[in-house]
C-alpha cells in the first residue's frame, strides 16, 4: 500500500472519531445548533467517504499497471536466467575440455621428464665416447709415424703400376687401330658385294665372319676397359692416400715468415669502418681501416678486426652513435656485411660474418683457426695495415688461459724493426691463423668463432641498442685479469 492512500485513510478515522466525540457543550446551546453541526459532519463524513472512494480507485489502477511492470520484468528475467543458464553450460563444457587437456598436458611432462632422462644417459654415453676418441687419437698419432715410412713404399709401387697402365694404354691403343682397320675392311667388302653381284654369298659369308671377329674384339676391349677402370680407382686411392700423407708432413714442417707474408699480400682484405653520431650539437663521421684476411673454423667464416680499429672503442664516448657502416674491399671486389659481432674469446676481437658466396665474391684463401697451436714455440706476426712482419716467440700465460703472452723485445723485419701492438694479427709456422694482439703483450688464441654481442650495420640503431651492447663488452673486458687489460 502507498504512503498516499495510507495518509487518507489516517484522516478518514481521525475525522470519524472527532465526530464521535463529546465535547460537554452547555446546556444553553440550542438543538438548532447541534443539529446543523451533525448535518455538517454527515456532509463532510460523505466527501470524505468520496474521496477514499476514488483515491482507492485510482490506487489500483496504479497498481494494475505496476503489476503489468512486474510481469514484463519477470519475463525478462527469465529471459536472462536462460541465458545465463546456457552460458553456464558454456562454461561447464570449456572446463570439461580445460581438464582434458591439462590431463594431456600432465602426460605429456611425464613423456618430456622420461625423454630428459634419456639424454642425460646419452650425455653420459657420449663423455665416455669422448674419452674413448682421445685414446684412439693417441693410437692415430703414433700409427701416423709408421703411415710416413709406407708413404715412400707406396710411392715406388704406385710409380711401377702406372708403367704397368701406360703399357695397357698403348696395348688398347693399338687394338683400336686394329679395329679401326677392321671396320675399313668390312666396309670395302659391302662395296664389293654391291658391284659384284655374282659373289654376293661368298661375301656374305666372310662379312659374317668378321662381325664376329668385330664382336669378339668389342668384348675383349670392354673387359680391358673394366680392368683398366679398376687399376685407375686403385691409384686414384693410393693418389689420396698420398696426398694426405703430404699434407701431414707439409703441416709438420714450419713455413718461411718471408713465403707466409708473401701468401698474406695475395689474400688480404681491407676494411673500412665508418660511424655517423650526433654530439655536443654537431654531427660527426668518423672512419678507421685496417688489413684483415677471411677466417673459418669449419663452420662459420668471419672478417676479424680488433676494436681500436673500429670507429667504436671503450675510450671513446658511446653517445650519440646512430649508426655504422662496414666494408671489405680486395682487388675491386667489394661487399657490405650486414652485421657485426663480437667474439666470446674476448670482447675486443670484432668479427665481420660472410657467407660462402660473399667470400667468392672477394677470392683470395681463407684460412684456418690453428689445431696445434703451441706445436712450435715461435709464430709470425703481421701488424695490423700489413706493412710489417717477423717471428717471434711466445710462452703460456700461467694466470691467463687461452692466451699467449709475446716476447717484449723488439724484432726484426726486412725494412726496420718493429714491437708488437693490438690489432697485429699472429700466425702460425704451419700457416694457420694463430690469434689476434688484444694488446701490446697477450694474444688471444683463436680456436672457435663463437660469437656473443652483436649489432648491425648500414642501419639506424634502435632504441638504446648501441649502448646495451657496448656495456655488455664493457662489462666483459672488466672481468677480464688485470694482466689482461
Amino acid at each position: 500500500m502507498n504512503k498516499t492512500l495510507l495518509l487518507i485513510l489516517c484522516d478518514f478515522l481521525l475525522l470519524t472519531l472527532l465526530s464521535l466525540v463529546n465535547w460537554e457543550k452547555e446546556e444553553s446551546e440550542t438543538e438548532s445548533s447541534t443539529s446543523e453541526a451533525a448535518e455538517q459532519s454527515v456532509t463532510a463524513m460523505a466527501m470524505m467517504e468520496q474521496d477514499l472512494l476514488d483515491t482507492l480507485t485510482s490506487t489500483l489502477e496504479e497498481e494494475k499497471v505496476a503489476q503489468s511492470l512486474l510481469l514484463e520484468e519477470a519475463a525478462k528475467i527469465e529471459s536472462e536466467l536462460e541465458s545465463a543458464n546456457k552460458s553456464v553450460e558454456e562454461r561447464e563444457a570449456s572446463i570439461q575440455s580445460l581438464e582434458e587437456n591439462l590431463q594431456m598436458a600432465s602426460s605429456r611432462e611425464a613423456a618430456l621428464a622420461e625423454e630428459k632422462k634419456n639424454l642425460t644417459s646419452e650425455v653420459t654415453q657420449a663423455k665416455e665416447s669422448i674419452s674413448d676418441l682421445g685414446t684412439r687419437y693417441e693410437s692415430l698419432e703414433a700409427k701416423a709415424k709408421q703411415t710416413e715410412a709406407q708413404a715412400r713404399m707406396l710411392q715406388e709401387e704406385l710409380e711401377g703400376r702406372l708403367a704397368v697402365i701406360k703399357e695397357k694404354e698403348e696395348a688398347l691403343l693399338k687394338e683400336k687401330a686394329e679395329k679401326k682397320a677392321a671396320e675399313n675392311r668390312v666396309q670395302e667388302l659391302n662395296v664389293k658385294v654391291q658391284v659384284v653381284e655374282e659373289q654376293k654369298k661368298m661375301l656374305l659369308e666372310n662379312v659374317e665372319t668378321l662381325k664376329q671377329d668385330v664382336v669378339a674384339e668389342r668384348a675383349e676391349r670392354k673387359e680391358l676397359q673394366a680392368q683398366t677402370t679398376q687399376m685407375a680407382e686403385g691409384i686414384t686411392q693410393l693418389a689420396e692416400r698420398s696426398q694426405d700423407l703430404t699434407e701431414e708432413f707439409r703441416s709438420s714442417q714450419p713455413i718461411n715468415a718471408n713465403t707466409l707474408f708473401s701468401e698474406f699480400k695475395k689474400n688480404q682484405i681491407i676494411t673500412t669502418f665508418q660511424s655517423d653520431r650526433f654530439y655536443r650539437g654537431q654531427s660527426l663521421q668518423e672512419e678507421e681501416r685496417a688489413v684483415t684476411i677471411l677466417v673459418t673454423d669449419g663452420k662459420d667464416m668471419y672478417a676479424l678486426s680488433h676494436l681500436s680499429s673500429t670507429p667504436l672503442g671503450f675510450n671513446k664516448n658511446s653517445l650519440g652513435f646512430r649508426q655504422v657502416h662496414a666494408r671489405l674491399d680486395r682487388e675491386g671486389a667489394r661487399i657490405r656485411p650486414s652485421h657485426l659481432r663480437f667474439l666470446a674469446l674476448d670482447p675486443r676481437i670484432v668479427a665481420t660474418p660472410i657467407s660462402p658466396q660473399e667470400a667468392t665474391a672477394l677470392g683470395g684463401e681463407v684460412y684456418y683457426t690453428a689445431l696445434e697451436p703451441f706445436k712450435f714455440s715461435e709464430a709470425v706476426l703481421i701488424d695490423e695495415k700489413g706493412e710489417y712482419y717477423g717471428e717471434v716467440e711466445f710462452k703460456l700465460g700461467a694466470n691467463a688461459p687461452g692466451y699467449v703472452r709475446m716476447q717484449s723485445k723488439i724484432f726484426s723485419r726486412l725494412f726496420g724493426d718493429f714491437a708488437p701492438s693490438k690489432g697485429d694479427l699472429v700466425f702460425s709456422k704451419t700457416g694457420e691463423l694463430l690469434g689476434l694482439m688484444v694488446d701490446n703483450r697477450y694474444c688471444a688464441l683463436i680456436g672457435n668463432l663463437v660469437s656473443q654481442e652483436t649489432l648491425p650495420l648500414g642501419v639506424r640503431f634502435e632504441n638504446d641498442e648501441f649502448r646495451k651492447v657496448m656495456r655488455s663488452l664493457r662489462f666483459r673486458y672488466d672481468k677480464l685479469p688485470d694482466e689482461l687489460r
